[in-house]
């Protein structure tokens, strides 16, 4: 068994007109683990952790959004150990988010 570690989000840029975006981090048979409000440029703390095997996928969309709008899209992670990142990129925005596997 591993175990997964969401560290930061970081925003290059959002996907919003008013500067703002309200993203969600959603790892797989867990629901939303993360969600905040952000501008592009910055680094947020997630600090979520879970154990797994095998391979999980992890999704970046926006809060409040219907169903299939505004995702920025769904990756997967395997249980190989070490430090990584995921990037997600839709509709103008851009998120790289931090991780560790154990």
């Amino acid at each position: 068994m591993a175990k997964l570690y969401l560290e930061k989000l970081k925003c290059v840029t959002t996907e919003g007109w008013s500067g703002f975006d309200e993203p969600k981090l959603v790892v797989q048979n867990r629901g939303t683990v993360w969600n905040g409000t952000v501008l592009g440029d910055r680094m947020f703390t997630v600090k979520y952790d879970c154990d797994f095997t095998g391979t999980i996928a992890v999704s970046l969309g926006e809060a409040g959004g219907a169903i299939g709008d505004g995702r920025l899209g769904e990756q997967w992670i395997t249980d190989t150990p070490g430090e990584r990142s995921l990037r997600f990129r839709a509709d103008g925005a851009e998120y790289n988010l931090l991780y560790a596997v154990e």
